[in-house]
This record gives C-alpha cells, sequence and structure tokens, in this order.
C-alpha cells in the first residue's frame, strides 16, 4: 500500500510538471534590450505604389445625380476576385497595361501611382468637367496571408500602409509553436518572387524597409523545431490524468476493503 502512495504521488508530480510545460508562453516582441528606451525610430514607411490586378474604389459626389450612381453601383457590386486570387467588394481593377476604365474619366494611367496620387488626379478632372465634385479613392485589395505554425488564415486591411506587428496583431498574435525570430515574407515582384526574413524581436525591426507589407503578401511562420514534442507532451499529459485518476480511484476502492 505504501507503494502505491508513492506511485500516485509521483503520477500527479509529472502531471503538474507536463501541465506547467505546456501552459508556459513565452511571447516576446521588439526586445532588444541592449537599445535604451525611450527611443525614437525614424519612420520607413512608404505608400503603397499600384500595381496591375490591384482593385481601387472610386467614389464621387457632385450635383450630377446621374454620375454619382454611375459611381455607386460600381462600388455596391457583389464581391469579385482579383488575378492574386483575393476577394473584394465592388472597384475598378488595374488593367495590366496599368490603366483603369472610369466613367467620364476614361482611361486613367494609376499603376506606379499611390492612391492619394490617383485621388489627385481624377479630383483635378472632376473639377474641370463637374461642378461641385468630391472624388474619394481608397484600395481594396489590401489582403495578407498567413502560413505555418498553425495559422491559415487572411486578412484584409482598409489602408495603404501596413506594417508587420500591425498585420500580426490582427490574426491575434503569433502562436506559441512559431518562431519569431524568423519569420518568412513571401512577396510578388516582376521577375517572380523575392523572399524576406523578419526577426519581430529586435526593436530594429521597424527601420528595416520590410517591416511594412504589401497587398499579396504571404506571411510563413515557421513551426519551432521542437513543437511535434510539445504536442505530443498535451496528449501525454491527457493520459497521464486519466491513468493518475484510475490509480487514485484504485486505492480508495482498496482503502475501503
Amino acid at each position: 500500500m505504501k507503494n502505491m502512495r508513492h506511485l500516485i504521488y509521483i503520477c500527479a508530480f509529472l502531471m503538474a510538471a507536463m501541465l506547467n510545460t505546456s501552459c508556459y508562453r513565452n511571447i516576446r516582441y521588439v526586445v532588444d534590450d541592449r537599445t535604451p528606451l525611450p527611443h525614437e525610430y525614424t519612420d520607413s514607411i512608404q505608400d503603397y505604389h499600384l500595381q496591375p490586378g490591384d482593385i481601387i474604389g472610386v467614389s464621387l459626389i457632385s450635383t450630377n445625380s446621374e454620375i454619382n450612381q454611375m459611381f455607386t453601383e460600381r462600388n455596391n457590386q457583389p464581391s469579385m476576385s482579383s488575378s492574386n486570387g483575393s476577394r473584394s467588394r465592388g472597384g475598378y481593377t488595374v488593367s495590366d497595361s496599368g490603366y483603369v476604365l472610369l466613367p467620364i474619366f476614361g482611361n486613367v494611367m494609376v499603376q506606379g501611382k499611390t492612391i492619394s496620387q490617383v485621388r489627385s488626379t481624377l479630383q483635378n478632372q472632376a473639377d474641370v468637367k463637374l461642378i461641385d465634385a468630391v472624388v474619394t479613392t481608397e484600395l481594396l485589395n489590401f489582403d495578407v496571408y498567413f502560413i505555418g505554425a498553425s495559422q491559415n488564415t487572411r486578412v484584409n486591411f482598409d489602408k495603404t500602409s501596413v506594417n508587420i506587428l500591425e498585420a500580426i496583431a490582427q490574426t491575434g498574435g503569433i502562436n506559441y509553436d512559431a518562431k519569431r525570430r524568423k519569420i518568412i515574407v513571401i512577396r510578388k515582384s516582376p521577375g517572380g518572387h523575392s523572399l524576406y526574413n523578419i526577426d519581430v524581436t529586435d526593436r530594429h525591426i521597424m527601420e528595416a524597409s520590410q517591416f511594412y507589407l504589401q497587398p499579396g503578401d504571404i506571411v510563413y511562420l515557421e513551426p519551432k523545431r521542437f513543437t511535434a514534442v510539445t504536442n505530443g507532451l498535451k496528449n501525454y499529459t491527457t493520459i497521464l490524468s486519466i491513468v493518475s485518476s484510475a490509480l487514485t480511484t484504485y486505492y480508495l476502492i482498496s482503502r475501503l476493503k
């Protein structure tokens, strides 16, 4: 009976240890302690420049209700797919030659321009063609894809400047099973694809040009080497709990005899 008690104590200790291991979380960001705080970083932000396949929303308000309706109907169209596989509500797709075809404006070259520059161009034309017209523009297909350690999701943003930390926050943070010092960003480029390595534990990440994402970026969260072992421990914790309960029940029953 004494040996049985010792066995129960050992099982209980092992179960507590495994539970403590499986629940441990060490999620840290920008923790380069070599840089004293407070510290200011030079922002490397650059507005996104439109490329073929992008979808832009254009709204126009003027004294001409018929023209206003043309833009309103297009913006309210059902969801549509762009060439890069993202989905967005109705808008105007940038053609392979870099143009968008707009009511009253015709073909407008937008490739290489920012959303603000496109709005300014259209507003100047509207001032000539219409009375008291106001033009607004937005990028509709700013999608970022997350794959890898326990994450497979798409996040859509309603602005043209999104950094890696903002994007990660939208997914609920980096899973404990993923490496934070080696996040891979896969980005489509004119010649194919480019790969960038990002370390979100480094405070100087905010000074890197890759700190800001682009539409269609794929963020790969590489699993830790011992993720499988950790997951296995979680399963063993459940098994050990069952075994411990069974031994405890056996001990109590034996005491009643």
